[in-house]
Order: structure tokens, then sequence, then C-alpha cells
């Protein structure tokens, strides 16, 4: 457990040991002789990249990023000389909490409760399965079903859409009388899970991680992340991992092989669970993020069909992160019946303030490596990039797939995106290689974690679910894992040298 003491009032010693661990890293790594071309500063930065990397994995994932904060302060001036700061601290916060990406993540998830409080998501989810093709059969219901989910997942944040899908899968399992162990609902779990999963990894929409190591590319190669081009790539790819899957179930599990409380569904009850019709209040949050995802897309369909157009000079300057604040304006400003549709004070105690810090840590470190003050981009151009300078770059991005999708399946996703996209793409800008192929790459298959519950936390709550059971995750995760790596082998190379 991540406290200082456990519940019986002991002094957890395991938990103290690996804190003092990770500390001792961040701070004494700066003492070890740098090799050339790495610099003094540079090794400081690997020093708390690492330290940050274990206490997130091992110890906590919150404060482990301010005491990071503290001691990059002291490193801030050799890293960024030319700072404008009185003191190296507050560049240290200016990289962290006051990075761009920090400050987008909170616009997002601002809207995404927005969207939650009036019932958007839940009115998604139970239109899918009230249709007539839902009543067909079992199959078409569960395939309905999980396609809501699908939709859902591609702009909720991981967590809070598979939570959100569970409680209504869990209340239609009450509904028709399934009992906990019972086969088809071990699967709906399973399939949720997995679905969240892709769903998070196909866009960059108020999904923090992608966002992140777009923007880590993004800070390394100063070309803005383009959104257009992302989902270019992980629609497709995400699509066909995401109907093998059901292929997987449908015809290898059988998940609707003898299912008799589907076969006599009463569907009256499920249309009993529908939102009644769309009120003024829930229509004007849609249409105001409706409004939001289009202004995130046009400039990368405008530098596709218009680059050198006044319109797209005037949307890039703006940046996605201006269209995303002045949706949270228009949603906090607009009242109907004297409330707003975004109650700010509410939002910011009911979202979720762990990816913020988590964010803020790793752009102030991942930024850092890439800066040449630090000598690492050198390092890897001299020591690194011959290793793979002969390979041809779809073997080589396939190879990236291939680990990533390996790796965060038997460790956390976090890291292994981190370090992916801050070593890989200084990797391609020294061998002369358009670096955007690889960070897609890197952005997609690095979420596709379904195994283990270390590797992801959503596989954890998989694991923890009355219906369900970790055998059946991990077994499922398995063949999740190869269909993964051969798709995104396979496919994210040519889809991103589109746009490369």
């Amino acid at each position: 457990m991540s406290t200082l003491t456990q519940k019986s009032g002991k002094v957890d010693t395991k938990y103290i040991i690996k804190s003092v661990i990770g500390v001792a890293v961040m701070l004494l790594f700066r003492f070890i002789p740098a090799p050339e071309p790495i610099t003094a500063s540079g090794m400081a930065v690997l020093g708390e990249f690492i330290g940050l990397i274990y206490l997130w994995s091992a110890v906590d994932m919150m404060w482990p990023t301010f005491v990071a904060i503290v001691l990059f302060g002291v490193d801030a001036f050799a890293i960024y000389p030319d700072s404008w700061q009185n003191a190296g601290i507050y560049e240290a916060g200016q990289q962290s909490f006051g990075n761009w990406v920090t400050v987008f993540v909170i616009g997002c998830l601002l809207i995404c409760y927005a969207l939650e409080q009036v019932g958007t998501v839940r009115r998604i989810c139970l239109w899918f399965v009230t249709r007539k093709v839902a009543r067909k059969s079992p199959w078409m219901f569960t395939f309905m079903f999980i396609l809501s989910a699908m939709v859902i997942s591609l702009f909720l944040d991981v967590t809070p859409a598979q939570f959100f899908l569970l409680g209504i899968a869990h209340e239609m399992f009450d509904i028709l009388g399934f009992k906990k162990g019972d086969r088809w609902p071990k699967y709906v779990v399973v399939m949720i899970t997995f679905t969240a999963i892709l769903g998070f990894a196909m866009t960059p929409i108020c999904h923090t991680l992608p966002i992140l190591w777009m923007s880590i590319y993004s800070g390394i190669t100063g070309v803005p992340s383009n959104m257009l081009a992302y989902m270019a790539v992980g629609l497709p790819v995400g699509a066909i991992i995401w109907l093998i899957m059901m292929g997987w179930m449908k015809y290898v599990i059988k998940i609707d092989k003898n299912v008799p409380q589907m076969e006599n569904m009463d569907y009256s009850k499920i249309d009993a669970m529908k939102p009644g019709p769309m009120d003024k209040r829930e229509r004007t949050v849609v249409i105001v993020s409706i409004l939001l995802v289009c202004c995130w897309l046009l400039p990368g369909v405008l530098a596709l069909v218009a680059p050198t157009s006044s319109l797209y000079t005037t949307m890039s300057a703006l940046t996605d992160t201006s269209f995303l604040f002045i949706a949270v304006a228009l949603l906090a400003v607009i009242k109907l019946d004297g409330e707003p549709l975004l109650d700010l004070p509410k939002a910011f105690k009911g979202i979720n303030w762990l990816p913020i810090v988590l964010l803020a840590g790793i752009m102030m470190v991942a930024s850092a490596i890439g800066e040449e003050t630090t000598g690492i981009p050198a390092f890897i151009s001299t020591y690194i990039v011959p290793i793979v300078a002969g390979m041809n770059p779809f073997a080589m991005v396939a190879l990236i797939c291939i680990m990533c999708v390996f790796l965060t399946n038997i460790a956390n996703n976090v890291p292994v995106g981190i370090i992916f996209v801050s070593a890989g793409v200084p990797m391609c800008l020294e061998m002369g290689v358009d670096p955007l192929p690889l960070a897609l790459a890197v952005s997609i298959s690095a979420n596709l974690a379904y195994t283990i519950p270390p590797a992801y936390i959503p596989v954890g709550v998989a694991y923890a679910d009355d219906y369900c059971n970790g055998k059946t995750v991990f077994k499922n995760g398995l063949f999740m894992c190869i269909a993964s790596m051969v798709v995104c082998a396979l496919l994210i190379y040519p889809l991103a040298s589109i746009f490369a």
C-alpha cells in the first residue's frame, strides 16, 4: 500500500526502504562520472528520470514528482542556460506544472467531467444496446454493447471509461439474472477492459498518455503534434485489433453459446435503463464538445489541403490548448436555470489529479533529456544510432512496435512509452529519419497492455471484478498481445509515412 503506515499502525518498512532507494538514486546519480559526451547536468537528469520511474512503479505515483521538481531546480540553469527565471526552482515549475501538456490535460478532464455530469456517456451506451439489430441474437446484443464501449473509450480517459461501462454492465447482469462466475459476464468484463484500452490508444482526445508521448516528440523536434495524423493511424490500427478480438470471442471463445439468460431476455428492462430525451443542458454541452473536436481536427485537414491559407496560420497559432480553454470558459459562463453547464469548483474536486501530477514530472524530465546541454542526444548519436543505422525504417518501427507491446505487458506502460519516445526520437533525428512514425508507433503500441495488473490499471480492475477472474483476463490477454504485435508491426509505419 502507498502509505507510510499500514492499517495495523505499524511502520511499513518496505515502503520506507523503497522510498529511500528511489530518492537516493535521484540525489546520488549525478555524482557518477559521466561517460562522454554526457554532461554533469545530463547525469543529474538521468538520475531523476531513473529515480522517478522506480518510485512511480514501486512506491507512489504522486509525491516523487515534487521531490524531482526540487532536485531539478538545482540543475535547471545548466540545462536551460538562457532561462529568464531568477531561480532554478521556477524553471522547474515552468517545465512541470507550467508545461502546456499539463495544462491541456486539466482542460480535457474538465470537458470529460461536464459530459459525464449531463449523462451523455450513459446515453451513448444505452443507445447502442436498444437498437433493433441488438435484439436479433445474444451475439448482436453483445456486439452492440461492446461497440458502444469503443465509441465511449475514444474520447474518455481509460480508467473512467472502464469504470463507467462496468457499472452499466453490472446493472445489466443483475437485471438479466446472471450470477458471479457465469461465463457471459466474465467475457463481457474482459471485452470492456480490452476495448477501453484500445480506445485509449486510438486517439489523443482527452487521453493523457498519447498526449504526453506525442508532446515529448513535439518538444524534441519542435514540430507540433498533429491530432489528425495520430487518429489516421490509431483508428484503423485499433479498429482492426478490436475486430480481431470480437472474432476471437465469437468463433473461438463462442461467448454467445448456451446463454439462456440472453435467449429469453426481457428487453423492456433494458429499455427502462435509458435516460429521457436530451435536455437543453446536455445538448449545449455536446454541441460545445463537438465544436471543440472539430477545431482540433481542422488544422490537420488544412495542413493537407490548404497549408498556405490564413485560416491554417491562424488556427495553428491559436493551438489546441486555446480552443480547449475557450470551450471550458463557455461551459462555465453559460448558465441554464441558474446553474453553469460546468461548475468549476465542483469539477476541480471531481477530476482525478493523479495523471496531472504524473504528467508534470514526466514532461519536466523527458523534455530535458532531449536538450543538447545534457549531452544525451550526442551520446545517442555516437553509441546507439550506429546499432540501427543500417536498418530499414519499416523494420525499425515494426521492431519497436513488437518490443513496446511485449514490454508494456510485463512492465508498467508509462516508463515503456517515456523511454522509447525520449530515446527513439533523438535517434531518428541523428539518423536523418523522420521520427513521426516512431513516435506514433510508441504512443499506440505502448498502451496495449492486457495481461497482468502491474502493466496497466484497467487490467488490475478486471482481475478484481466480481464477475471475472485473473486467469480469464491473462489467457485472452496473451492472444491480444500477439494480435496487437502483428497488426502494429505491419500497419503503423505504412500509415504514418503518409504524414511523415
